[in-house]
């Protein structure tokens, strides 16, 4: 079994299950440190444990000084901020079939809103703009270089200044994802969805950015999966993949196809 699909399943089956309230379970920056910090201190501290030295090892944030961005690494790269992220979709899973959860896609709206929110509020306060909306046929201005590798070996990708978005094989192509966007953004002008069946659902209303973070994401609670896709979580498998998109290399997945490292 793969270990990690084994730890995600396990961490959801203790959040959800009422046979598990008073089970603790530990935080997985202890579970998956190298998720969590970059290699160079996880290999100060695999040769601390071979050589039985203790230490302290400081993590430095990634880039260096030439590069702008560098400026709120503490942000991205925050083992809190991470930890809360992943366990947040343990807690809201966007395969979930069991009991109904309230507002699931209201809370997925409100905790991305405030994620982008405060990442924006950080980079103002460092002389930076607010973060770019990212458009389909726009290049990705500033890459990434995330400087962390998996427990068994091999670096996560990274990705090069002004990349141009490329279709990836084997999970979408970007005239789609395009059509997607077109395709909510035309429900929110218009004030409802249109569900499988062809009938509607009003979303002018309290409950309408319920059932718009439920078609967003997608999750199970979609009304129509089929018309208006999976636009958040296609869009973290294609920005992940940028690197190799053609598996040409055969390169692992990126950092935005973990919930650990978004």
């Amino acid at each position: 079994m793969n270990e990690g699909e084994f730890v995600y399943a396990l961490y959801v089956a203790v959040t959800h299950s009422d046979l598990t309230h008073d089970v603790v379970l530990p935080p997985l920056y202890e579970v998956t440190p190298h998720l969590f910090t970059n290699s160079e201190v996880i290999d100060k501290a695999y040769a601390a444990k071979m050589t039985h030295t203790p230490g302290n090892f400081k993590m430095e944030f990634t880039g260096t000084k030439k590069n702008v961005e560098q400026r709120v690494a503490y942000f991205g790269e925050d083992i809190g901020l991470n930890s809360h992220h992943v366990h947040w979709h343990m807690d809201f899973p966007f395969w979930w079939h069991g009991d109904k959860i309230d507002r699931k896609g209201e809370l997925f709206f409100w905790a991305h809103h405030r994620l982008t929110a405060r990442y924006d509020a950080e980079r103002l306060s460092n002389y930076l703009p607010p973060v770019d909306p990212l458009y389909w046929d726009h290049p990705i201005k500033d890459g990434f270089a995330p400087h962390t590798s998996y427990k068994y070996g091999g670096e996560f990708p990274f990705r090069p200044d002004n990349k141009e978005f490329e279709d990836v094989d084997g999970v979408a192509h970007i005239r789609d994802m395009k059509e997607i966007e077109s395709r909510i953004r035309d429900a929110i002008a218009h004030g409802y969805i249109t569900n499988a069946d062809g009938s509607h659902t009003d979303i002018d209303n309290d409950h309408g950015i319920d059932v718009l973070g439920d078609i967003m994401e997608s999750s199970t609670y979609s009304t129509n999966v089929a018309y208006y896709g999976a636009l958040h979580n296609q869009a973290h498998r294609i920005l992940g993949a940028q690197s190799d998109p053609h598996h040409k290399f055969n390169m692992p997945p990126g950092v935005m196809e973990h919930f650990e490292t978004p």
